[in-house]
C-alpha cells in the first residue's frame, strides 16, 4: 500500500476513533446503546480494520487478496453519509430548508450507488487472478459508472458474478422505491416555499442598489419602477430590491420578467424586521431605503405609523449609513423618527389635505405640483418649433407641459447678473434660454451672515450677486444648464421695454410703495446683500418699466391678518344682529375647559345666508373624522387671498377634542352632521350653491386581502356620481375628489364626460392614438386628473421618490404647499405647523426671519383670469410684461374649455321709433368680463410653461407667483 494512502487511512481512522471514544462513550449517558446503534457499529466497522488491525498486516490493508474482509470497505461511504448529514443539519443559516433537503436526497442517492458499486467491484474481483491487486477493468470508477448505467437504462446487469447480479438487482429495486419518494418530497417541500423566499441580492462593486419595503401593492411597485428608471434620471448603475412580506402578484411577476427590469430589479419575499431577510436583500450596503406606508381597512393611522417606526428602526440597525425615506399618516407622529437620521418624512395628512385645500383656491394646483415633481416624457411627431395647429388636441399641449420638471442650477457669475433684480434675471433667462423659467432662488450670504433662504419669486425685492442656486422649470437638464451659461446683456427683452415708463409712474401698484419702503431702510436694504440697487441708485441702474397692472387691495383692507373683512364676515352671519354664535370664544378659557365641535354644528346652511359661495367638505368615513384637517383649512385662510369663503364639513362623526383644537380658531367653519350619500344631507349643506365640493376618501387606506385593489375607492366614486346627479353634470367640475388608487381616476372622468365639457375624443388624431385601455393605464392623461379635479394618495410616492434624485425638491414643495399659510398668515395654527414644515424640517416664518425683516417678498401660486389687453397676446409677451410691471412671474396656464357665454358679437333686431334695425351686441370675450358670481366653473387642463408663442385666450387662467392674489387694474391707453 502506498505510504501516502496508508497515512491518510490512519489519520481518518484516528479522528473517527477519537470521536467515538469521546462523544459516544465518555460524554454519553447511554454508552452501551450507542455502541450497539447503527452509527456506532458503522464507525467500528470503519475504524477497526485500520486501528489496530492494519499494523499487523503485510500490506497494511485487507484490500489485497480475495478475502471477504474487503466487504467492510463500502461501509466507509455510510460513514461519509452520516457525517455529511450532521454537517448539513448545521447549515440552516446558509441554506433554505428546501435546499437542505434536496442536498440530503442527492447525498443519499450517491451513497446508495457508491455502496452498490463497491460491492459489485469486490464481488467481481473475488477470483484468484485478481489476488495480486491488479483489478483490470474492475476499477471503482467503472463499477460506479456501470451501476448508474444499470439504473438509468435497466438493461442486462453489468456483472457476471452471482453476488454482483444480486447486488445490481437490489440496487435497481431500492432506487426505484427511493427516487420517486424523494422527488415527491422535494416537490412537496418546494411548493410550500416561494422562490422569492429563497432569493437574495448580491451587491455589485460597480453599481448601487436601493431597497423598497413597507406596505406595498403591485401598483405602487410598478409606479416606483417607472419613476426610478425613467429616462430623465439617466440611471445605468442602480438596482432596485423589493423587500415585501407578500408574494408578488401575477402582474408583478410578468413585470419582473421584462428584459429591462429583469437586469435592474429583484424581488425578495421577506421582512425588513427579520435580520436574515435584511441580509438577503443586502440592506447593509444599500444606498437608500424607502419605507412606504398604507393603512389597512379598519386600522387606525397611529397603528400604521407604529409599523413604519419599527421598519425605520430596523433600517437604522441594518444600514446605519443608508439614506432613509419614510411615509407616515399623522404629522403628530413625526417626533417618533425625528432623532433617527431619516432623510425625508412625508406625512399623508399634511400633503393630501394641503393639496385639496390649495385646489379649492387655485384650480389644478395638485396636477401642477405633480407635473413639476414627477418624471414624464413627451414624445410627439409634432414640430414645436412652429406654433401648434389651431385644431391640435388638448393632450398634446398638456403632455408637453407635463414633460417639464424642476432642476436646480447656479446663476452665472457676477459679471452677468450682479446688480440685477430677480425679475430682470428671470426675464433674461427666459429670453436667452429658449423658454426656461427661473422661479425660485436661494439667497446669497451677505456680509452680516444673512441669506441662504429659499424664496419663490422674490421679484424686485431681491438683487442677485451671482452664482446663487436657482430653481428652474425646463424639459431636461441640458435646457436647465443653459441658465448657468447665460451671457451679459445690456438690454432687456422687447416686451419689457416696449412701453417706456419710469418706476415713478407706478401709482397703482404695491410695488411703488413697497419699493420706496425698502429703499428707505438702512443697512443692506431689502436684498440682504450689498448691491448698487440696495444703496439707493436703482432709479438710475434699473431699466424702464411698464406701468403696474396691479391694484394693492390689501392697502384698503382694515385688518387682513387674522380676521375676515366686514363684507365676508357678513357672509355667514345669522339673520339676527347678535354676534356669531358659532365663533369659538378663546378668552378666559382655562386648561380644564373642553373645546367641543358641537358648538359649530348647524342644521341648514340656508339659515346663515352666505353672500359668497362656500366650500363643502364631505367626509366619507362613517366612524372616524380625518386627522389634521387644519392643513386643508389653512390654505383657505391666508392673508394673500382676497376672499375667505365659509367651510361646511359634512360628516357623520364629529372631530375629537384633540383634532378640533388644531383648527377651531379658524373662523367660518361649520359642521353638518349626516350621511353625505343622502340628498337631504346634501341639500342642508347647500351643495347646489357651493363654490367647491371636496370629497375626502379613506386617505392612504388599502382594502383587506382578497379584495381588488381597484375597489378601494368605490365609496368615493359612488359619492361623486351621487353629487354629480344631484347638482347637474354642468356643475360636476366643482367636485374635487381624493382617491387611494390612481388607476381609478378614469372613473371620475367617466362621470365628467356626461357634461360634454371634456370629450375623450376631442379630435380624430387623439381618438386614433388613445384607447380606453391606454387611458386606464396612463392616469395622467385622464381629463379628471389633467383638470386637477382629483388627486391620489398613491401619487405621494412620486414626491418621496424624486427627493432621492433631488434632495432640494422638498424645499420647493414646502414653499409651494405649506409656506403660504404657516408663516404667520390668517389663522396660524397654535402648534403643529410652526414646527412641522411638511417634510421633516421646520418652516421658517418670513415674518420672523431675517429675509422678511429686510423686506424680501415671499410668493405663492395663484390662478387669475387673463386681462382683456392680454387676450390674443403670446405667452412670452405676458411673461415679460408682468415681470416688468409688477414683478409677477407667470409659470403656466390653466386652459379652460371654450365657454358658451363667451362670444365675439351677436346681431339683435330692435324696434326703434317704429322701425326694425339690426344692432350688434357685443358679448363678453373673456372670463374677466363676466361678473365673478356669473362665471362658469373653471374646467380645463394644466399647461406648465407653454410654448413662448402660445396665444392666450379669454378662457385661460394664468398661474402666477405673487406675494398676494393679483387684482388687475385698467391698462393704459397708448
Amino acid at each position: 500500500m502506498p505510504y501516502s494512502l496508508w497515512m491518510t487511512d490512519i489519520v481518518c481512522a484516528g479522528i473517527l476513533a477519537a470521536d467515538f471514544l469521546f462523544r459516544g462513550i465518555y460524554l454519553s449517558s447511554r454508552r452501551r446503546d450507542y455502541m450497539l446503534s447503527f452509527p456506532g457499529l458503522v464507525t467500528l466497522a470503519v475504524v477497526l480494520p485500520v486501528l489496530p488491525t492494519s499494523f499487523f498486516l503485510q500490506y497494511h490493508t485487507f484490500w489485497y487478496g480475495i478475502s471477504d474482509w474487503r466487504f467492510l470497505y463500502p461501509m466507509r461511504f455510510v460513514t461519509c453519509y452520516i457525517e455529511a448529514k450532521a454537517v448539513l443539519s448545521r447549515c440552516h443559516g446558509l441554506m433554505s430548508p428546501v435546499q437542505q433537503f434536496a442536498m440530503l436526497c442527492y447525498l443519499q442517492l450517491t451513497i446508495i450507488i457508491a455502496v452498490a458499486a463497491g460491492v459489485i467491484q469486490i464481488a467481481e474481483t473475488a477470483d484468484e487472478k485478481y489476488a495480486d491487486g491488479n483489478l483490470g477493468e474492475w476499477t471503482f470508477f467503472n463499477s460506479f459508472f456501470n451501476s448508474v448505467l444499470a439504473f438509468v437504462t435497466i438493461q442486462s446487469p453489468p456483472a457476471d458474478n452471482p453476488l454482483a447480479k444480486v447486488c445490481v438487482g437490489a440496487l435497481v429495486l431500492v432506487l426505484i422505491l427511493v427516487v420517486p419518494y424523494q422527488v415527491s418530497q422535494i416537490l412537496a417541500l418546494g411548493s410550500s416555499f416561494s422562490p422569492y423566499e429563497l432569493a437574495s441580492h448580491t451587491p455589485s462593486p460597480t453599481s448601487k442598489h436601493i431597497i423598497l419595503c413597507g406596505d406595498l401593492t403591485p401598483s405602487r411597485i410598478d409606479h416606483f419602477f417607472r419613476e426610478v428608471f425613467h429616462d430623465d434620471h439617466d440611471l445605468v448603475d442602480i438596482n432596485v430590491v423589493v423587500l415585501s412580506e407578500e408574494e408578488p402578484a401575477t402582474s408583478l411577476i410578468s413585470l419582473l420578467m421584462d428584459p429591462f427590469f429583469e437586469k435592474r430589479a429583484s424581488f425578495i419575499q421577506g421582512s425588513l424586521l427579520d435580520v436574515d431577510d435584511a441580509q438577503r436583500a443586502a440592506c447593509g450596503s444599500a444606498d437608500a431605503i424607502f419605507i412606504l406606508a398604507r393603512r389597512v381597512a379598519g386600522e387606525t393611522p397611529a397603528s400604521c405609523d407604529h409599523r413604519a417606526l419599527m421598519r425605520v428602526l430596523a433600517a437604522r440597525r441594518e444600514a446605519p449609513k443608508a439614506r432613509v425615506f419614510a411615509q407616515l399618516h399623522l404629522s403628530a407622529n413625526r417626533h417618533l423618527v425625528a432623532d433617527l437620521g431619516v432623510s425625508s418624512v412625508l406625512c399623508f395628512s399634511e400633503v393630501m389635505h394641503s393639496l385639496l385645500g390649495q385646489n379649492c383656491v387655485c384650480p389644478g394646483f395638485s396636477t401642477f405640483m405633480y407635473s413639476l415633481t414627477s418624471t414624464s416624457s413627451y414624445d410627439s411627431s409634432s414640430d414645436y418649433d412652429e406654433p401648434p395647429a389651431a385644431d391640435a388636441s388638448w393632450e398634446d399641449r398638456y403632455l408637453h407641459g407635463s414633460s417639464h420638471e424642476v432642476y436646480s442650477v447656479e446663476l452665472p457669475p457676477a459679471a452677468v447678473v450682479y446688480g440685477k433684480t430677480f425679475s430682470e434675471v428671470a426675464s433674461l433667462a427666459y429670453a436667452q434660454c429658449s423658454g426656461v423659467i427661473v422661479f425660485a432662488i436661494t439667497t446669497a450670504e451677505s456680509s452680516k451672515g444673512n441669506g441662504g433662504k429659499l424664496l419663490l419669486n422674490p421679484g424686485d425685492s431681491y438683487t442677485c450677486v451671482g452664482e446663487e442656486t436657482v430653481f428652474v422649470i425646463a424639459q431636461d437638464r441640458r435646457e436647465a444648464s443653459a441658465v448657468t451659461d447665460m451671457q451679459p446683456s445690456d438690454s432687456m427683452p422687447d416686451a419689457w421695454t416696449a412701453q417706456r415708463r419710469g418706476s415713478k409712474s407706478r401709482q397703482l401698484s404695491r410695488g411703488a410703495s413697497s419699493k420706496a419702503k425698502r429703499l428707505s431702510m438702512t443697512g443692506s436694504s431689502s436684498t440682504g446683500n450689498d448691491t448698487p440697487s440696495s444703496l439707493g441708485d436703482s432709479e438710475m441702474s434699473s431699466p424702464h418699466r411698464r406701468q403696474s397692472r396691479f391694484v394693492n387691495w390689501q392697502a384698503e383692507a382694515a385688518s387682513p391678518a387674522s380676521t375676515f373683512s366686514q363684507e365676508n364676515r357678513g357672509a355667514w352671519k345669522p339673520e339676527d344682529d347678535d354676534d356669531d354664535p358659532l365663533a369659538i370664544k378663546t378668552s378666559g378659557l382655562s386648561p380644564t375647559n373642553t373645546i367641543s365641535a358641537e358648538a359649530a354644528v348647524i342644521q341648514d346652511v340656508a339659515a346663515l345666508h352666505f353672500e359668497v359661495g362656500h366650500i363643502v367638505v364631505c367626509v366619507l368615513s362613517p366612524s372616524s373624522f380625518p386627522h389634521h384637517l387644519e392643513y386643508l383649512i389653512g390654505p383657505l385662510r391666508v392673508r394673500a387671498l382676497r376672499q375667505h369663503r365659509p367651510v361646511v364639513i359634512v360628516t357623520a362623526p364629529l372631530p375629537e377634542v384633540d383634532d378640533y383644537e388644531h383648527f377651531y380658531r379658524f373662523q367660518g367653519i361649520h359642521f353638518i352632521v349626516g350621511d353625505p350619500f343622502r340628498q337631504s344631507t346634501l341639500r342642508r349643506a347647500g351643495v347646489q350653491r357651493a363654490f367647491r365640493i371636496v370629497l375626502m376618501g379613506a386617505e392612504g387606506e388599502v382594502s383587506d386581502t382578497g379584495t381588488s385593489e381597484l375597489l378601494q375607492d368605490a365609496a368615493c366614486i359612488a359619492l361623486h356620481k351621487t353629487i354629480t346627479t344631484f347638482i347637474g353634470p354642468t356643475q360636476a367640475p366643482r367636485i374635487i375628489t381624493e382617491l387611494v388608487n390612481r388607476a381609478n381616476v378614469h372613473f371620475i372622468a367617466q362621470n365628467l364626460s356626461v357634461s360634454g365639457w371634456f370629450p375623450l375624443a376631442e379630435c380624430d388624431a387623439a381618438a386614433a392614438s388613445t384607447s380606453s385601455l391606454e387611458l386606464a393605464r396612463n392616469f395622467a392623461v385622464s381629463p379628471a386628473f389633467a383638470a386637477g379635479l382629483t388627486y391620489s394618495t398613491s401619487l405621494c410616492d412620486s414626491l418621496l421618490i424624486n427627493q432621492f434624485f433631488n434632495a432640494r425638491i422638498k424645499n420647493i414643495l414646502r414653499e409651494f404647499i405649506f409656506a403660504s399659510w404657516t408663516d404667520g398668515g390668517v389663522g396660524t395654527l397654535p402648534s403643529t405647523p410652526a414646527t412641522a414644515g411638511g417634510f421633516g424640517e421646520a418652516v421658517v416664518s418670513p415674518t420672523l426671519s431675517t429675509s422678511s425683516a429686510m423686506g424680501v417678498q415671499r410668493s405663492s401660486l395663484f390662478a387669475v383670469e387673463v386681462p382683456m389687453d392680454f387676450v390674443g397676446r403670446t405667452f412670452e409677451f405676458v411673461f415679460h410684461y408682468l415681470l416688468s410691471s409688477d414683478g409677477i412671474l407667470v409659470i403656466g396656464l390653466y386652459r379652460c374649455r371654450p365657454d358658451a357665454m363667451l362670444h365675439s358679437s351677436s346681431s339683435v333686431r330692435l324696434l326703434t321709433e317704429g322701425r326694425w334695425t339690426n344692432e350688434t351686441k357685443r358679448d363678453p370675450r373673456a372670463r374677466i368680463e363676466v361678473p365673478e358670481r356669473d362665471r362658469s366653473v373653471p374646467f380645463g387642463y394644466v399647461y406648465v410653461n407653454p410654448q413662448p408663442h402660445e396665444v392666450l385666450t379669454g378662457n385661460d387662467l394664468l398661474y402666477v407667483l405673487s406675494d398676494i392674489q393679483p387684482c388687475w387694474a385698467e391698462a393704459d391707453k397708448d
